[in-house]
């Protein structure tokens, strides 16, 4: 991508100081200052932000005793930014567009409080060249380009990848990311349009989805939370338990034992010490040699959480204290109830990484967009895009120190399954070797490798307007887009149940139907009404039952919530949303307008935002927003209950 920054920026500068050759090959001298002057204005903002509920944002607990939370009233962010868009125009053919974007956040927001390449708050967010070639209008340089008209809601527009910090409550030209693109666009048949467009393949920002996972970010998924959470996720539990397992393998060693593997006449002839057959939920049932270890007065998951503690130190939530419950689980070893002490072999000192692995720059996203009317009232577009989907999955998988990728043995026991990890070359990891009993202390490391799918879409939109003689002019619209081979997350508990990690949470080819229905008109005299109806159809929906007993079962999990506080929640196979939009001028000459957005998702999640401006002349605008999350707590929206704030802000214009 670097090629095509560098070959943009040469063009811009070519035709700004050299001479242009059209196609009749005249050449036309550099323009006249005086004619052709720059122009350059710009938005000086303040936006500032608080709480107006208690709460503990996701990821911001350091353990599972802390209790930190913001209070009401709390500022969530203080926001300032000047934005200078500079134009010009060279030809009648030929002009030139940036906007330069100068952010910092004194508040709220940890991590990048200025420049953060493709989000919200990069200097250079757009800069490209207009120009014509023959029949065909160019746009060739960083940029946005809008497919859908959705409310609150992206379907058809991913063209840019989007920006999340502040989940949704943006307006979608802020938080839309502008990259590097080259579009062409004609005209077909007097009112259709054809255009054609290569385009920089970036991921979605979303908050936590990284190595740290983003302690202070304000909107961070309980599904992000899941893989990098701190307490929560995966990344951070994988090592916590690898140090526990090291604790048993202590254990066992105190007993005389080489460590967790299968020990013949252990305790004298004919009685052998077969960790391939005692589980977790042994252990709490208290029915295991190694139950004779728990200190005095200690039994089942009270002994286990000792353990479990002496390493662990409530850092991450491998136990909710001495709560134990299988059939709904809240913690790590819950979830494990059937893990063997003999796989606990296999996690001793365990490790865990985070990575990406993107496509380059070059690998670019390809589409094309058809628009035309018929009759003068019914418009329409198709839309194909061949595309790096930009919300990224996490793929996991086992290796070694040295980077060279393990497999996973299966070893069934008395119907129970204990998990061993072997490199190509079949050596073990692990503490000790399972069939020669020799120390190796090996240990595995976990990978999560965040990576972007290849996909295509295809979809279109339409819009009308209909005579209604109660309403009056009601303008219909719909867009509705069918995606190939996008990445979902599926858990198979069974595995899980097992100890294996790798397995039992992956990811699947999906082939998504998503559509939006809407209408709008106008009431009492100047009221605009909108409604909409959106449904997502997961078409490679699986929902395994389980077999009746704890942690069974396979499904695809909802990657928005997925937590272990909620069962790794699945997934809807139809996820339905509904919305209402008002929005109204206001003042006696219109110089405000007040909107309201209210949105509602099965299972009971909502928001709704209410947002407001106030021209006070022609340079300074007030603006005021409340934005109010309530309702389930495993939803979309319900999981930012504690987020709900209002911001107030003041634009200068120049």
């Amino acid at each position: 991508m670097k090629r095509m920054r560098i070959a943009t920026l040469c063009a811009v500068l070519g035709l700004a100081h050299g001479t242009v050759v059209q196609a009749d090959d005249a050449v036309q001298l550099p323009p006249d200052d005086k004619e052709n002057p720059w122009e350059i204005h710009g938005v000086l903002k303040n936006e500032s932000a608080l709480f107006t509920r208690s709460g503990q944002t996701t990821n911001q607990a350091s353990s599972t005793t802390d209790t930190t939370r913001h209070h009401a009233g709390d500022l969530l962010k203080v926001e300032n930014s000047l934005n200078l868009f500079v134009n010009r125009q060279f030809t009648d053919s030929t002009s030139m567009h940036s906007q330069l974007n100068l952010m910092y956040e004194t508040e709220g927001m940890e991590g990048d409080r200025g420049h953060r390449s493709y989000s919200q708050n990069d200097y250079l967010r757009e800069l490209y060249l207009d120009t014509t070639l023959s029949s065909w209008d160019l746009r060739l340089g960083k940029q946005q380009e809008v497919w859908g008209t959705a409310d609150g809601i992206k379907l058809l527009d991913i063209l840019n990848p989007t920006d999340y910090r502040e989940f949704v409550q943006n307006t979608m030209s802020d938080s839309r990311i502008p990259v590097w693109m080259m579009k062409a666009s004609t005209s077909m048949g007097g009112t259709g349009n054809l255009q054609l467009l290569l385009a920089q393949p970036k991921d979605n920002y979303i908050p936590g989805l990284e190595a740290s996972g983003g302690p202070g970010e304000a909107f961070i998924m309980k599904g992000v939370d899941a893989i990098t959470g701190r307490v929560n996720g995966f990344l951070n539990i994988t090592p916590a338990l690898g140090q526990v397992a090291g604790t048993f393998d202590g254990m066992a060693k105190g007993f005389g034992l080489p460590g967790l593997v299968v020990v013949p006449n252990a305790f004298g002839p004919g009685v052998d010490f077969n960790p391939r057959t005692m589980t977790v939920q042994n252990f709490v049932n208290g029915t295991t040699p190694m139950n004779g270890a728990c200190p005095a007065g200690l039994v089942g998951a009270a002994c286990l959480n000792q353990f479990t503690q002496m390493t662990n130190k409530n850092q991450t939530l491998l136990m909710d204290g001495a709560n134990w419950n299988p059939n709904n689980p809240h913690s790590a070893f819950e979830y494990m109830n059937n893990a063997t002490f003999a796989t606990f072999n296999t996690f001793v000192g365990a490790r865990s990484t985070f990575r990406q692995d993107y496509p380059d720059d070059l690998n670019l996203n390809v589409g094309f967009r058809y628009k035309n009317s018929i009759g003068g009232n019914f418009n329409y577009s198709l839309n194909y895009l061949n595309h790096y989907d930009p919300n990224p999955y996490v793929d996991l998988s086992w290796e070694n120190g040295q980077g060279s990728p393990l497999t996973t043995e299966r070893v069934v026991n008395g119907g129970v399954t204990t998990l061993n990890l072997k490199d190509a070359t079949g050596k073990y990891y692990g503490a000790v070797d399972p069939n020669t009993l020799a120390a190796i202390n090996r240990p595995a490391t976990l990978v999560f490798t965040e990576k972007m799918k290849r996909i295509n879409s295809l979809g279109g939109s339409f819009d009308t307007s209909v005579e209604s003689g109660l309403l009056g002019p009601v303008v219909l619209r719909g867009e509705a887009v069918y995606q190939m081979g996008v990445q979902t997350p599926v858990v198979d508990r069974d595995l899980l149940s097992q100890g294996d990690l790798v397995g039992g949470m992956q990811s699947q080819n999906t082939d998504m139907l998503k559509y939006v229905l809407g209408a709008e008109f106008i009431a009492f005299t100047n009221l605009t009404i909108g409604g909409q109806f959106i449904q997502f159809v997961n078409l490679d929906y699986v929902d395994v039952p389980g077999n009746g007993t704890a942690n069974s079962g396979r499904y695809t999990a909802d990657q928005a919530v997925m937590s272990l506080s909620n069962g790794l929640r699945n997934a809807s196979e139809y996820k339905n949303f509904g919305s209402l939009f008002l929005s109204k001028p206001i003042g006696t000459e219109q110089q405000g307008r007040i909107n309201n957005l209210t949105m509602i998702e099965e299972r009971g999640g909502w928001w709704n935002r209410l947002d407001g401006e106030w021209k006070l002349n022609d340079k300074w605008i007030t603006m005021a927003e409340w934005n109010y999350y309530w309702g389930n707590e495993d939803t979309l929206f319900g999981q930012f209950n504690g987020m709900s704030n209002v911001q107030v802000g003041v634009k200068y214009l120049f």
